[in-house]
């Protein structure tokens, strides 16, 4: 039985949406994320949803004080990577976001979890 929870890298620190780096360097940065996702996406067969939901859960790499409120921006490129993946504009998805961090997890880790389409 295949999973339908893929395992990203915590989100490089370009992404976070205080983060003052070049706009090259952002640009780089969503890029790669991207392009995991997409992969991730690919290698765990994920149907074609439209309206798929997506759960994020968020382990960070150390016990640092974060602001769980930036989390959904770093995670637009990875959201796109993900449609690309399934051939579906991301427009329809449902991204569920959580309040707070989960465990923290060596070098960090975000979680997504597909589901079909709420009813």
């Amino acid at each position: 039985m295949k999973s339908n929870v893929i395992r990203l890298s915590w989100p490089r620190r370009a992404l976070w949406e205080n983060e003052k780096a070049s706009h090259m360097v952002k640009a780089a940065a969503k890029r790669m994320y991207r392009k995991e996702a997409w992969a991730l996406a690919l290698e765990a067969k994920w149907p074609k949803d439209p309206r798929a939901v997506l759960s994020f859960r968020f382990c960070p790499p150390d016990r640092r004080k974060r602001d769980a409120h930036n989390l959904p921006t770093t995670q637009k490129a990875a959201i796109d990577g993900i449609a690309d993946a399934m051939r579906v504009d991301d427009q329809g998805f449902l991204c569920l976001f959580p309040a707070e961090f989960g465990p923290v997890e060596k070098g960090g880790a975000v979680y997504v979890e597909i589901k079909g389409e709420i009813t």
